[in-house]
């Protein structure tokens, strides 16, 4: 992992300004979906990328309920 040498500070309704060399780096345009990790070491910020919740595919996603589901998965469940 590498340091970027921006230290950022929590506003006071919880938010992080991730700097703008940063979004441009990344390409973070406003709303662009973000997962937070953490574990003991500290927080981690990955971009979101929705995965099918039985196969993990990227591919042909369909949201329901706020799960996403492949073409693949739904047509397995479909054939009975």
């Amino acid at each position: 992992m590498k340091k970027t040498g921006e230290i950022c500070k929590i506003d006071n309704l919880g938010r992080i300004v991730i700097p703008v060399k940063l979004r441009k780096e990344f390409d973070l345009e406003p709303g662009t979906p973000l997962e937070i990790f953490y574990d003991d070491e500290g927080f981690f910020i990955k971009r979101y990328i929705p995965v099918c919740v039985f196969c993990g595919s990227e591919d042909d996603l369909t949201q329901k309920n706020g799960k996403c589901i492949c073409a693949k998965c739904i047509g397995e469940f479909t054939k009975g």
